[in-house]
């Protein structure tokens, strides 16, 4: 290291000479103006008075500084200035092309109650409302009279009653008779629209006195206009209508019979809610 620090100060030295010396070749081949040498510290000495070049001349001389460096090193960026005022909005462009078509949308919020419609065209109700009543061996040996009865719960003002009974009926007699089986409900007949009935004749001619036979019957109808709640259905028999001879009667021999009651909705029930 203390071998490269001397050889850069001998080639400071040796720059320096060369320097001077170029100079002061440089001034003699000049044209002196001035009638009296340079002295230093008095250049502007009014009684020697010299011109503003060979003031520089002298200058240069004195402190060999005649002969141009190299470039200096770049200077560093300045500080950046401040932004300046926004301009002004420019004009409008044109409308682009169409878009592609988005996607849907969210769902929107329900919509007003709309009015009620129209009376539909009937329908049965929903949930079944039925009863069944069963007998074993009923035997009833009666010719007037209720017969059983069936308990039932109605639901709805305007909703109908269908009503069934299956079971052995019979009637007999030394000549014509009849005997009519009949539902009531709450002890009247149905008048919505007409009474549910059932009749069986028998004609024993020509001496067959002792004709027994009994047959399964089923007397089925439906009655409307029956209030809503309780409703006792039952079954009976009588006499029918314009014959004499009655004859005797009998009810469920030696099978099972059984009553069926359905709550219905008919399409004039439904009419008239």
């Amino acid at each position: 290291m203390a071998t490269v620090g001397r050889t850069h100060f001998l080639l400071g030295l040796l720059w320096l000479w060369s320097a001077v010396v170029l100079a002061q070749d440089t001034g003699a081949q000049r044209k002196v103006k001035a009638k009296w040498p340079y002295y230093p510290g008095f250049v502007n000495d009014p009684a020697n008075p010299v011109n503003s070049e060979d003031e520089e001349e002298q200058k240069c001389l004195a402190n060999g500084c005649c002969v141009q460096g190299p470039p200096g090193m770049p200077g560093t960026n300045g500080v950046p200035g401040s932004n300046g005022i926004p301009g002004t909005p420019g004009i409008g462009g044109k409308d682009g092309d169409k878009g592609d078509r988005g996607l849907p949308g969210r769902p929107g919020r329900p919509g007003t109650k709309g009015d009620k419609g129209d009376s539909g065209s009937g329908a049965m109700l929903l949930g079944s409302n039925i009863k069944q009543c069963a007998w074993r061996n009923l035997n009833f040996d009666e010719d007037h009279g209720k017969i059983k009865e069936c308990p039932f719960s109605k639901r709805f003002t305007n909703s109908s009653l269908r009503v069934v009974w299956n079971g052995a009926l019979r009637v007999t007699s030394t000549s014509g008779c009849c005997k009519r089986w009949y539902f009531t409900f709450n002890g009247m007949e149905c008048s919505g629209p007409l009474p549910i009935e059932g009749l069986v004749y028998t004609n024993a001619n020509n001496g067959m006195y002792g004709l027994n036979i009994h047959r399964v019957s089923s007397i089925e109808g439906i009655c409307s206009g029956l209030p809503k709640g309780k409703i006792n259905v039952e079954f009976s028999v009588r006499n029918c209508k314009g014959i004499s001879n009655s004859g005797n009667a009998y009810t469920g021999w030696n099978s099972v019979s059984r009553i069926i009651v359905e709550e219905i909705m008919l399409p004039e029930d439904a009419t008239n809610q």
